[in-house]
Formats: structure tokens, C-alpha cells, sequence
């Protein structure tokens, strides 16, 4: 991240309080409007976020997800201007986006102030005047807030900028970041831009409307508490160890992208490390799941590998659950380390603490109902569950999502394979406007496929099979 996106992301976690000193004027606006901005047919779609939105013709966009944050690159025609759509998130579920879009102003005021000379505490002005207050927006689904500010380049012989900020609240304590820059000279492109294309966001609907959703809500919830103590201890014990294989078919075979292991078993909440000695006899589930995922847009030493382990934790009444998740980043002797862990007493708040390789740790305090709630531990097993209750048809979970920082609803169906009458077929979306994920299932809920999008799958395989492949093709394992 460059200092100036990670200035950022402080700013808006720290939401510093600051009044400014009295602006000077705003530059006003041209003399002559500008034609009207032609919008891109095909939007672009912000995955897991249930948003997208339209751009102005002749920009360019590149979009990734990095751990937790979905983030785009907007790039203007001829270079007019850049926009950078991020989340970020906050302890701070209360926050509104206004509220925060006003400290994040201040903030970048104070960077530019000028304070009294006897008194380096105390502002007197400063030189990022505002070219346009924060205003609303509105767009299909909600409303976004923005403001664009003039600032001043510490060089002389480059030009001034032009910065505008607008948030849209996605959920407590998580934002969308817009974030645009420009020179001082192509101000009134990059407004009109800004503008128009928060005007042209779109909430994408879920495929099921506020009566099914209750139905399916009602009964997921039925389904998993319809399984008794005893036959869940069962279901967890007998689970084993399961190896899967992630490919994609090329013209060339079968490209090899990653691998996982998952486990299953009764046990206790000690087995997670880090708890005392008394929440630590607590008697539950757990699942580990340890995975390995090769970048693919990269070869040789500069090849990027994402290594993960992850241990969930939820008590037999599923009143409380705890979870840890390390996820390590690496390029060739280089590595980054990401970690989670969550942890919950009751069904009213789920608290989640992260940090990444700045050192800069968050803590999310997300609210809960009970209703419809479905702990990480069962929901990493659910195939399995769904398939112990023989029942088919829609059900729907609110369960967290470590890459959205979000507790979020997610849609599962099941259904009998008409090609195939002793197995089942699973498709899963995770959130309102993600790509379904099918899974070809056996009577007994384990994985015969798993097709996720972009033509990749999963499938099962044993730890020897997996080490002669990944070596047959020098592929890194250690």
C-alpha cells in the first residue's frame, strides 16, 4: 500500500477530531458545463459486496481482493484522473458515513494546516481548502457522501492536486472508500466523474425476495437444531481427515492451483490454545482447515503463495464459539503474516480482532440475533449436516465471513441429482450477489466435486496422490 492510501486507511480507522480554521474560498466552477459523461453498458461488479456500478466510457478498471478487502483501480480517459474503491473497516459500528466522511476532511486539513508559532498544538488555517462541501448522493439502494479538497504540492515544479473522498456505509462498521485524485487542472472532469458514477451504483438483489428469505432463514435453523447432541458428536467424530486437490482444466491438462486438508472432530475448546484453564474444558466441535493456493498470475522464485490454517471452535449448545486463522503471504524468501481471531459468548455480539503485517491491529465488536445464526464451525461442515437431515430444498444462514469482516446471509439450496439418484447436488452462494458454488455430493454429505467459479474445481484426493502430483510437476509443498 502507498503512503498515501495508507494515510488513508488510518484516517479512517482513527477518525481523529479536528476543527478546521476558517477555509478560503471555493473554486468555483467552470464557466461552461460539460457535456454529458457516457456510461459503460457492462457494470462493474464489486463481488461480495452486493454492489456495482457503471463507468464513464474510456476508463480503465483492474479489480483484487487481498485477505480481507475487496479493492479497484479507476483509471479516467487520457488519464484525467485515478479512483481507488476500497472497504476498510472500523471498530466503530456506530459511525455513519457522513459522520466519518466529516473527521476524514478535518484529518486531511490538519495534514495541510498551519498552526501558531508559539504554539505548535493550536491551528490558526490551513492550505487544503475545500472545492466542494461534503454533499449527499443518492444512488439505487442508498445514499453516499462526498466532498473534493484542493491540495497543495510540497514541490514547485509540480502542480496541485485535487482529492475527493465519498463512503457509502455497507454494513456497522464497514465502508466503501472512494477515493479519487487528479491534477488541479482537470478538477472539474474528476467531479463530474466522481458524481456521476456514485449516482450509477446499483444494489444487487438477492434471488430471494423478504418472505423466502424468512422461509429458508426458518428453516436452516430448524434443520441444524433438529440434529440431536449425540448424532452431531457422532457426525463430527467420524469425520476424519479429508485431503482436496484445486485445478483448473487448460488446453495443456489439468493446472494444479492449491490444496487443503480439513479435519473434524469432538473435542474441547483448549485444543484451540490461548483460553483459560475454565473456558478451556468447554466440550464442543472443531474444524482445522490447513490450505496452500498458488497465485496464477505468477511464476518461478517471484511466484506468490498463500499459505492459511484455521481452527473453529463452537460449544455443543452453540452458545459460544472461538476460532483462530493465520494467513501467510509468500514470495520466494519474503513472507507476510495475517491473523484472526474471533470469539463470541452469547448470541448478541461476535468480537473480531485482526492484524497485518503493519502492526496496525483492529477489533470489530458485529452484532448478532440468534435467529438464523449459523457458527463458523457448523457452517464449514454444513454439506454434511444438510445431508444427515435428508431434507432438499432452500435454507439460509447468517454466518461470519473472515474475507468481508462482516457477518453476512448466505443462500443454500439442495436438491437430488437426476442424473446421479444416490448423490445431491449443493449450491451455495455466500453472499447476496455472489457466483454460486455447486457441490456434487455422496449420501453422507462428502465431496465427490466442487466447481467454483472461473472453471476451477476441488476434489478429493489422498495426501500420497496429492505429493506425486504437485513433485511430477515441481510444484512447491514445503
Amino acid at each position: 500500500m502507498n503512503l498515501r492510501r495508507a494515510n488513508l486507511a488510518a484516517l479512517f480507522s482513527l477518525a481523529l477530531f479536528w476543527i478546521a480554521a476558517a477555509p478560503a474560498a471555493a473554486q468555483s466552477e467552470p464557466d461552461e458545463p460539460l457535456p454529458p459523461l457516457e456510461m459503460s453498458s457492462n457494470p462493474l461488479k464489486l463481488q461480495g459486496l452486493g454492489i456495482e456500478l457503471h463507468l464513464p466510457i474510456g476508463s480503465t478498471s483492474k479489480q483484487e481482493r487481498m485477505s480481507r478487502n475487496v479493492k479497484a483501480n479507476i483509471l479516467g480517459k487520457d488519464d484525467a484522473w485515478l479512483l481507488t474503491l476500497s472497504t476498510q473497516t472500523s471498530s466503530n459500528t456506530a459511525m455513519g458515513a457522513e459522520e466519518a466522511l466529516q473527521r476524514i476532511m478535518e484529518d486531511l486539513q490538519k495534514m495541510y494546516g498551519v498552526t501558531k508559532i508559539d504554539d505548535p498544538n493550536q491551528p490558526v488555517g490551513t492550505f487544503a481548502r475545500p472545492l466542494a462541501p461534503i454533499e449527499p448522493i443518492s444512488f439505487d439502494g442508498g445514499t453516499a457522501y462526498r466532498f473534493f479538497l484542493h491540495q497543495p504540492s510540497a514541490d514547485a515544479d509540480k502542480s496541485d492536486t485535487v482529492r475527493g473522498i465519498a463512503l457509502i456505509k455497507l454494513a456497522p462498521g464497514q465502508m466503501l472508500v472512494w477515493d479519487m485524485s487528479a491534477p488541479e487542472t482537470n478538477y472539474a472532469l474528476a467531479k463530474q466523474a466522481m458524481d456521476v458514477t456514485l449516482a450509477a451504483v446499483r444494489t444487487t438483489a438477492n434471488p430471494l425476495d423478504a418472505a423466502q428469505r424468512e422461509i429458508a432463514l426458518k428453516t436452516g435453523q430448524r434443520l441444524i437444531e433438529g440434529i440431536s447432541e449425540t448424532r452431531m458428536h457422532d457426525l463430527f467424530e467420524s469425520f476424519g481427515e479429508h485431503w482436496y486437490r484445486l485445478y483448473r482444466d487448460t488446453e495443456n491438462g489439468e493446472a494444479e492451483i492449491g490444496y487443503r486438508r480439513i479435519k473434524a472432530w469432538a473435542g474441547t475448546r483448549s485444543e484451540l490454545g490461548g483460553v483459560d484453564s475454565n473456558a478451556g474444558n468447554e466440550t464442543g466441535y472443531l474444524v482445522q482447515i490447513e490450505a496452500r493456493t498458488l497465485d496464477e498470475n505468477s511464476t518461478g522464485s517471484d511466484r506468490l503463495i498463500y499459505d492459511s490454517k484455521g481452527t473453529y471452535f463452537v460449544s455443543e449448545d452453540f452458545s459460544s464459539e472461538s476460532w483462530n486463522l493465520m494467513v501467510v503471504v509468500k514470495q520466494g524468501r519474503k513472507s507476510t503474516t495475517f491473523t484472526e481471531v474471533g470469539a463470541r459468548e452469547g448470541f448478541e455480539e461476535l468480537m473480531v480482532s485482526t492484524n497485518d503485517p503493519s502492526g496496525r491491529g483492529d477489533t470489530l465488536k458485529l452484532p448478532l440475533k440468534k435467529e438464523g445464526y449459523l457458527p463458523l464451525a457448523l457452517s464449514l461442515m454444513l454439506p454434511t449436516l444438510l445431508a444427515e437431515t435428508e431434507a432438499t430444498g432452500d435454507v439460509a444462514f447468517y454466518t461470519y465471513r473472515s474475507d468481508a469482516s462482516a457477518v453476512t446471509f448466505r443462500h443454500d439450496s439442495i436438491r437430488h441429482d437426476t442424473d446421479n439418484p444416490e448423490q445431491w447436488i449443493h449450491r451455495t452462494s455466500v453472499s447476496v450477489d455472489s457466483p454460486q458454488i455447486v457441490k456434487q455430493l455422496e449420501n453422507d454429505g462428502s465431496i465427490v466435486r466442487e466447481e467454483l467459479p472461473g472453471g476451477r474445481f476441488w476434489v478429493p484426493t489422498t495426501v500420497q496422490e496429492l505429493t506425486r502430483i504437485w513433485r511430477e510437476k515441481r510444484l512447491p509443498m514445503d
